[in-house]
């Protein structure tokens, strides 16, 4: 079956109009510093994207800003997708892939991985793996189609196992939301070699760029945020949720993990609040901020709207929040009165602690607003074997280590600021 038996003859599209439309997303990505090399933008320009989401619209598809969902599970979420440009072209970049690289894509759809194939050039080996068989026939189609089925190699298999039979590999580049790094991926890359992915820590999920430094041991940094779809599969992410109101609930996958019956009680005690004094602009980004935040014991995300709290929320549904045994803590951002688009981070605690707990949050908010606001976030160890400490984060696994540098440079997409729940 060819994908025109799926989507019909695929439409024919004024080659004028499609040129324009695309010299105005390079025009762009250039501009948010998400394009940055001649080799990626070359890529951009000789890959056809519209032939690998026929049934979208050409405005949407070049919308540099525009995810382009093509699966759904049954519950409705999107288990797949054509990636907004901005990511795809960010993530290349940060690749830094050269001719005769050989490259394994984790979450196929075709486009993604004609672009690498483009850069790393006729010497050059992608592999494209996803674990939906629907998804990589999809993606031979367009392929084919489009002339890089010789260059492209689509197989179905589980992100969590890696391809042996086409390791080692020079880089790994993941196109799905990862909570983990498998053992599988740090054994099929080349020494020095380099891993481009969204992870999720503790419910952040930005790029990271790994690069591998012998052995098990990965150093990298991060980068911008992202919303990829979930991993499936054995890496799929799997954290604790526990009940804290009929519309709010903890989400975590650090120790310890309340019992359901414990939460209820604590968060309808009275709440102690004790102001940050850190004040934050209305389209301000404290993304790292929320990285801040994951290394604290017991970290998880409340979820929940303005409505459930006594102030408003910093992101609707994403409320850092710290669960000791005995005591919840948690940080939400109102707005400053009579100040224009201004708010100020305020720390919340209910429990036995609360007065601590709160204070507690609040110093570590103060610390960020001193040490860190405007960084560009943590760079990170991660090795199984890291020893317990103050910051390490552990996964199923592996171990990760913020390492922080006092910075006043923000390195993130000139676009980019977090949008207020």
């Amino acid at each position: 079956m060819t994908t025109s038996d799926v989507f019909g003859t695929p439409p024919a599209h004024d080659p004028a109009v499609v040129d324009g439309l695309l010299e105005t997303a390079v025009s762009r990505l250039r501009a948010i510093n998400a394009l940055c090399s001649d080799e990626v933008e070359r890529a951009v320009r000789a890959v056809p994207r519209h032939a690998f989401a026929p049934e979208f619209p050409l405005e949407e598809i070049y919308d540099h800003k525009t995810v382009l969902r093509t699966r759904y599970a049954d519950d409705g979420t999107a288990t797949s997708s054509v990636s907004a440009m901005w990511v795809q072209t960010l993530m290349l970049e940060r690749a830094r892939l050269e001719p005769g690289m050989r490259v394994l894509e984790v979450g196929g759809g075709g486009y993604n991985a004609a672009l690498i194939a483009e850069v790393v050039g006729p010497n050059g080996a992608v592999t494209s793996l996803d674990i939906d068989p629907v998804v990589t026939d999809r993606a031979r189609g367009f392929l084919a189609e489009t002339g890089y089925a010789d260059r492209v190699e689509a197989v179905v298999g589980d992100a969590e196992h890696g391809h042996p039979a086409g390791a080692p590999f020079d880089r790994i580049i993941v196109t799905v939301a990862a909570t983990d790094l498998p053992p599988a991926w740090t054994e099929q890359l080349v020494d020095g070699g380099r891993i481009v992915l969204p992870l999720g820590v503790r419910g952040h999920q930005r790029i990271y760029a790994l690069t591998g430094c012998g052995g098990e041991l990965l150093v990298g940094e991060t980068g911008n945020h992202a919303g990829f779809v979930p991993m499936q599969g054995a890496g799929a992410p799997a954290p604790h949720r526990v009940p804290v109101t009929g519309t709010v609930e903890l989400v975590t996958d650090a120790d310890p993990v309340p019992a359901s019956e414990t939460l209820p009680g604590v968060f309808a005690l009275p709440v102690h609040r004790v102001p940050s004094g850190v004040h934050i602009g209305g389209m301000e980004p404290f993304s790292t901020l929320q990285m801040w935040m994951t290394g604290l014991s017991g970290f998880g995300l409340l979820t929940g709207t303005g409505e459930d709290f006594v102030h408003r929320p910093m992101l609707s549904g994403a409320t850092p929040a710290v669960w000791d045994g005995a005591t919840l803590a948690y940080l939400l951002c109102p707005k400053v009165p009579d100040a224009d688009e201004a708010y100020e981070f305020v720390a919340c605690g209910h429990g036995p602690r609360s007065e601590e707990a709160a204070a507690a949050l609040a110093e570590h908010v103060r610390a960020w607003g001193r040490d860190h606001r405007g960084g560009p976030g943590p760079r990170f160890l991660a090795h199984p074997d890291l020893p317990d400490a103050d910051g390490v984060i552990r996964t199923r696994h592996t171990r990760l280590l913020a390492l922080w540098d006092r910075t006043e440079h923000d390195h993130g997409l000139d676009w980019e600021a977090d949008t207020r729940g």
